[in-house]
Formats: C-alpha cells, structure tokens, sequence
C-alpha cells in the first residue's frame, strides 16, 4: 500500500482550541463576577416634606399651603435640603387662591346686603 502524500505548509491542528476553562465551582460560559467597592454618593440632599405639603395643600386648603410654605422656606435655609421650588409654588398657588377666595366671600356678601332676594328664586 502507498502512504498518503503529505502537502507541504505549515501543520494543521485538527480542531480550533477551546478557550479556557473557569476555575473550579464556575458554570461554563459566566464570567467571574467582577468586584467593585459600592458608590456611596454622600452629597444627597431630601426633599423637604412641608414644601411638598404646602403645594399639595395650597389646592386643598389655601391659607394652609401658605404657612406650610413659610415653614418650608425657613426649614430649607437652616438644613440645606431641597425642595425650595415646591415651596414657593406653594406659596404662590397658596396665595392665589386665598385672594380669590376672599374676593368670592366678599362678592357673596355685597350681594347678599344690597340685594337679599337676589339668591331666592
């Protein structure tokens, strides 16, 4: 019998490598977790809860909102906290609508004293 002709080149390997294996107790395929020391950012500020009482109370009870607001703003120089924009939208929300419910009470009342028969049907 005649020997197979060799082809001249470089030696093949007959199957590529397989990548290493992890160490021992690793599934194959996953990677080692990779070990990082956890972010404490030591800068966050809260949020100040009477701003956010006062904005919620400035729709429910105005006058409310108002104090709420003031007691917000003075919190929020003292501790640094945020919410300083819900306490002046409070305040400003507060106001608005304190003023218009006392321009309603003060209408009602002209009307009633010049005219009384004026709600009667």
């Amino acid at each position: 019998m005649s020997e197979p002709q060799m082809r001249p080149g470089p030696p093949r390997q007959p199957y590529p490598q397989s990548p290493p294996l992890p160490p021992h107790g690793m599934p194959v395929g996953l990677q080692p977790p990779y070990m990082t020391h956890p972010y404490v950012n030591t800068q966050v500020r809260g949020t100040n809860v009477m701003s956010i009482l006062s904005l919620v109370f400035a729709f429910v009870f105005a006058p409310l909102g108002v104090v709420f607001g003031h007691i917000a703003k003075k919190q929020i120089r003292r501790t640094g906290e945020g919410g300083s924009g819900f306490a002046t939208a409070g305040l400003v929300v507060g106001y608005i609508f304190s003023v218009l419910w006392i321009l309603y009470v003060t209408f009602i009342i002209v009307v009633l004293v010049t005219d009384p028969e004026f709600f009667v049907t």
